[in-house]
């Protein structure tokens, strides 16, 4: 399996191992989450930077993450995006 993380600087590594200890879902199930939203994003044509994504995701994990069974946090990116959007993301330059 390709590294998540290989285009991530050390600095945004740390923020993102920040971000986790927060919340009740393991590394693997944040970087699918970030890897979803990118997706979603980039289908809409927009980007958004990383902490943009951190934060979006960090969100997503806070309102789940009382819910049990705790649900999939990349499902509930995509759910949150397709209901809410993202509003800190942009349109891509043409």
């Amino acid at each position: 399996m390709m590294d998540r993380k290989e285009n991530l600087s050390v600095t945004e590594i740390e923020k993102w191992g920040d971000k986790m200890l927060q919340h009740s879902f393991d590394e693997e199930e944040w970087f699918v989450a970030r890897d979803s939203l990118i997706r979603i994003l980039s289908s809409d044509q927009k980007h958004a930077d990383e902490n943009s994504i951190r934060s979006y995701i960090s969100c997503c994990a806070e309102a789940v993450g009382g819910s049990f069974p705790l649900p999939s946090l990349s499902d509930s990116v995509v759910e949150f995006y397709q209901q809410y959007g993202m509003e800190s993301a942009k349109g891509n330059p043409d």
